[in-house]
């Protein structure tokens, strides 16, 4: 934490007479022989590869590119264009949709962007309740899609599933003008087209955030929603394995512009040069057999990483996943201690809501697993079953050698 006293700067647990620059490097060392260490179950994370890092830490750091191509308001734009082209051609390839916007900074400002080009500021906003999986762009009262929206939200039924027909019916009472489908912590594939069909018979608009599973999405494993929403926003650095950023996709002609006027002018200024390099690599490396290979085992650690839990005697929201993610419900401790107790052991994931949490956010009923990353270490079944059994020894016993966990990660590195 930072603060001013005095005009000097302190920061709390450095010991600053001993801190200088090359402390700075040291701390980046650091961090990257922990990441080595370290078993990341985070969904929402995954490691990006060499060629995007480097990409992205190019030259264009030190550009300014505010506007679009050939269309710039500095001058100097006229290589950057060409990459930037390049990378809303292979994005479109990737999702097989007629228009892309790869400016937006992070998700976040996708959807932002994505809401200023679809309805107003007021305007009646369905979306999944956040206890129910819901993101917090989709309407958290906190954020800004809370504060400028009107929101009403529809939850998971009994068995934590979303209900096709109660949808309907909030959409025909409520008349929504815009509905967001696309979650944080959903197992279960969505009925993009049941939906859509509810939605154009209501003249509700239909945002699809597919920040999670765009991966899945462009390797087939999941169905697109291109055709079934009027724009399609996510993030690049999930199961896309790219770098962070955002991205706006859309086959809805007459808004094309909309979008574009919505993200620049509207949302941002300059565009991020060197991360719209960065995704156009990733993009590419997207788009292969190996990519497809690699989401299909993503999809099989998850499933035998959630089987592994459920024959140890932990509950779930449903018994089985189709995608990279699933909740463990948490009973008899509190899930901010097992999170902070699996970090020390370095097993990195984070506490969740669980469908009608009664708890509060600080310790919610949940944990979230994700098995992106370690399948980009290579980490295949036999790795998954052991990691599951490792937790479940740590959160039942509290005793546990990270040796364990360092043995695995030597045989497995991110980047060595």
């Amino acid at each position: 934490m930072l603060y001013y006293k005095k005009k000097i700067i302190i920061i709390k647990h450095i010991n600053m007479k001993k801190f200088n620059f090359y402390n700075f490097l040291n701390l980046l060392k650091l961090e990257s022989i922990k990441i080595e260490k370290t078993i990341n179950l985070i969904a929402s994370e995954n490691y990006t590869s060499l060629s995007s890092i480097i990409y992205s830490s190019s030259c264009y750091i030190n550009k300014y590119t505010e506007g679009y191509p050939k269309n710039r308001y500095y001058s100097g734009c006229k290589i950057f264009d060409i990459f930037e082209n390049k990378s809303i051609i292979e994005s479109q390839i990737l999702f097989n949709s007629f228009f892309s916007n790869v400016q937006p900074h992070s998700g976040a400002q996708a959807n932002a962007s994505a809401m200023f080009s679809l309805i107003n500021i007021n305007d009646k906003i369905l979306s999944l309740d956040l206890k129910s999986g819901g993101h917090l762009t989709h309407g958290f009262k906190k954020n800004f899609s809370g504060k400028n929206y009107n929101i009403i939200n529809y939850c998971l039924n009994k068995n934590n599933l979303l209900n096709n027909k109660n949808i309907e019916l909030i959409i025909k009472n409520e008349k929504p003008n815009l509905i967001i489908l696309g979650y944080s912590s959903y197992q279960k594939n969505i009925d993009w087209e049941i939906i859509y069909k509810i939605a154009k018979k209501n003249n509700c608009l239909i945002l699809t955030d597919i920040s999670h599973i765009s991966g899945f999405i462009c390797s087939g494993l999941i169905k697109n929603p291109i055709n079934y929403s009027d724009i399609v926003s996510s993030t690049t650095h999930k199961t896309l394995r790219g770098v962070k950023g955002g991205i706006l996709l859309s086959n809805k002609r007459k808004i094309f512009n909309k979008i574009n006027n919505s993200v620049f002018p509207g949302q941002q200024g300059g565009s991020i040069s060197n991360n719209i390099v960065g995704k156009y690599i990733s993009f590419k490396e997207s788009n292969n057999f190996n990519f497809i290979n690699y989401s299909k085992q993503i999809l099989l650690n998850a499933k035998i990483m959630l089987k592994t839990f459920i024959y140890r005697g932990y509950k779930s929201m449903s018994i089985d996943t189709v995608n990279h993610m699933f909740l463990i419900k948490i009973e008899n401790n509190s899930s901010f201690y097992i999170e902070k107790l699996l970090e020390k052991n370095n097993i990195l994931l984070n506490r969740n809501f669980f469908p009608n949490d009664l708890k509060s956010s600080k310790s919610p009923s949940s944990i979230r697993i994700g098995t992106s990353s370690i399948t980009t270490r290579k980490m295949k079944n036999k790795e998954a079953e052991l990691i599951s059994n490792y937790i479940c020894d740590l959160i039942e016993k509290n005793k546990f050698s990270n040796k364990k966990i360092k043995i695995l990660c030597n045989y497995f590195p991110i980047y060595k």
